[in-house]
């Protein structure tokens, strides 16, 4: 799978609006849709840099 950088801010807005997760582990709802593997890292380091603000 290709990463796409602008990809990474649309994924970390659809985890903190609660349609995605980051992983299967963090679903809170059965239709949750899981964030790509190549994706995961860079998602979770994109909320983490915008919630240290």
């Amino acid at each position: 799978m290709t990463k796409w950088a602008y990809m990474i801010p649309i994924y970390a807005y659809l985890v903190r609006a609660g349609a995605w997760a980051i992983s299967d582990e963090d679903k809170t709802k059965d239709d949750q849709k899981v964030v790509p593997e190549v994706y995961r890292a860079d998602v979770a380091e994109y909320l983490a840099k915008r919630a240290a603000k």
